[in-house]
């Protein structure tokens, strides 16, 4: 909604094959006042967070649960930059914890509990590509 705000194009990536099943299946919202563009990909979620992954230039995780997991392992693993919205509980608090556990880089990760800067950062990095 805030890309919306801010006059941004939205794209929504569907676990369903068509909106039926992403209202009725997945129990889905679908707001065309929010997404200009809603693409079915009908691979269940973990197919769809590949497809919204790697259609990104970056991902940013503001709580989550096991699915945005899954979504920042795809991202990490496609060496995409992270950006994790800290104080905000889940899985963005403890995915950085969990990399420098495992002893892995987190070069790409950026973590900050101030939003504007976590974006700032973001394109900052993405520019340096």
């Amino acid at each position: 909604m805030g890309a919306k705000e801010a006059g941004g194009i939205t794209v929504g990536v569907s676990p369903a094959i068509n909106l039926k099943d992403h209202i009725n299946d997945y129990n889905y919202p679908y707001h065309p006042d929010i997404f200009d563009s809603l693409i079915f990909t009908g691979s269940g979620y973990k197919g769809r967070n590949v497809t919204l992954v790697r259609s990104c230039d970056a991902v940013i995780s503001v709580m989550g649960m096991i699915g945005t997991l899954n979504e920042l392992t795809i991202a990490y693993d496609e060496k995409k930059i992270i950006g994790l919205s800290s104080g905000t509980g889940g899985v963005s608090d403890a995915f950085l914890d969990v990399l420098e556990k495992m002893g892995k880089s987190v070069d790409n990760i950026i973590s900050s509990n101030e939003p504007s800067y976590l974006v700032d950062k973001i394109i900052e990095s993405l520019n340096c590509l």
